[in-house]
């Protein structure tokens, strides 16, 4: 099984802080010779279970290939046979359910898939069964390829892009999301229904949680970021421009990443959507039918989003050796451990968390962490939410109405039916 937990990253790295050559410590003993290499179980699976190397990992724990594989004998951890035991017939499986959720993802993408699945298999295993189950859409890919730029910061957490995705937004749906600008690790991604301050400040909060809180920030002008903008400043200071802002095409990182969101994540959405209005089954301006696409979609818009981030910090870039972004924010942090860098302090140094609710600390500020109907906001985009509101006991009803159907076109279906039912017995 793969590592899955991010926050178990921070935990994991913090550990090895305190080690000889950032990452081992000689142990004395009784016996004579060299004293012994200390690390742990955990250390090293923690490693491997990232995808890197015998080698590399040797490297990052400081000793040899040879001394690590004999540690990982002793210790009794299958380094050779970490694939998984599938045929052909279950990987086909496998890779034809992901085909259906994510039709435009290639070879990298369907293997980082699986790997988030915990399925671990050969590249060639995987490219094999998309020509099988799609032949044709490799030539698609190939003629879709994007022109990079070059970007560079020094070290992971050094910056971090955030911004808001609009392109479901005829529907009211808009998605938040952040990507380390040194490792393209995506810390975080939310669907919602609202385009407020305080839901992307609670997101953000959540990731720093996680990985701890970045260096910088840069956004564009967009209002819905101003709170998190306020708690930078607040926590990291006004000095060295903790928050940057300006023109989408300058926030490169989380704009090319969006490009790969909508092609293997909106997409589906987007054109769904399109073609529930030309068959007259949905009207975005119905309250009804706009809050019944809501419940609806809303549960399997931020599954499929939060599959792609695992995905997407499993795959390889190729640029980087075929490392993957988790791989590259594990290693830099440990690498950089030296440094003074404020991005790398912040992930060895003490949970900014542990002794203070953050809760209260913004409470001292005025701001509230979860959204109030009468709450003014400096929006970029307002988002005019559905004005039909359901009681707790009316929403329970009409989940209990859609729990057992899996096609979302007919849990929507189902859904405005259970609603327009609970109005006909208010009147």
């Amino acid at each position: 099984m793969l590592l899955r937990s991010p926050e178990k990253l921070c935990t994991i790295i913090r550990s090895l802080q305190h080690k000889a050559s950032l990452s081992v410590s000689l142990t004395l003993t009784s016996s004579r010779g060299r004293p012994a290499i200390d690390f742990t179980r955990e250390h090293i699976e923690f490693l491997l279970k990232q995808g890197h190397t015998i080698s590399k990992t040797a490297e990052i724990l400081g000793c040899s290939s040879s001394f690590l594989y004999k540690k990982t004998k002793l210790l009794g951890i299958p380094v050779r046979s970490m694939l998984s035991a599938m045929d052909d017939g279950e990987l086909e499986h496998h890779v034809r359910q992901l085909q259906s959720q994510y039709p435009n993802s290639g070879n990298e993408v369907n293997g980082a898939l699986l790997r988030a699945q915990g399925v671990l298999v050969t590249r060639s295993r995987v490219r094999e069964m998309l020509t099988r189950v799609n032949p044709t859409a490799a030539a698609r890919r190939w003629s879709q390829t994007v022109a990079r730029r070059v970007y560079h910061v020094p070290y992971p957490n050094s910056l971090w892009h955030i911004d808001g995705n609009m392109r479901l937004i005829r529907w009211g749906f808009v998605i938040h999301g952040a990507i380390d600008g040194y490792s393209r690790l995506i810390t975080y991604f939310n669907c919602s229904t609202d385009n407020r301050a305080t839901t992307e400040l609670s997101q953000f909060l959540k990731a720093t949680c996680l990985y701890a809180l970045p260096s910088r920030v840069r956004s564009d002008h967009g209002g819905e970021n101003i709170l998190v903008a306020f708690f930078m400043h607040l926590v990291q200071g006004l000095e060295h421009r903790r928050f940057i802002t300006g023109r989408s095409v300058h926030n490169q990182r989380i704009e090319r990443l969006w490009r790969d969101v909508f092609l293997h994540v909106l997409q589906h959405f987007y054109l769904m959507f399109y073609s529930l209005e030309d068959s007259d089954v949905l009207n975005p301006d119905d309250d009804v039918q706009r809050l019944s696409l809501h419940i609806a979609h809303l549960p399997e818009i931020q599954k499929r989003l939060e599959q792609f981030r695992q995905a997407w910090n499993l795959h390889p870039l190729r640029t980087e050796n075929n490392r993957t972004p988790s791989q590259l924010w594990t290693e830099g942090m440990l690498k950089n451990i030296a440094t003074y860098s404020t991005a790398v302090n912040d992930v060895f140094g003490e949970n900014p968390y542990s002794d203070q609710n953050i809760d209260a600390i913004l409470a001292q500020y005025g701001i509230q962490i979860l959204p109030t109907l009468d709450e003014e906001e400096f929006r970029a985009v307002h988002i005019e939410p559905p004005q039909l509101i359901l009681t707790q006991q009316q929403q329970t009803s009409v989940h209990n109405a859609i729990q057992h159907l899996s096609d979302l076109k007919l849990k929507y279906q189902a859904c405005c039916t259970a609603i327009i039912r609970i109005l006909k017995t208010q009147v």
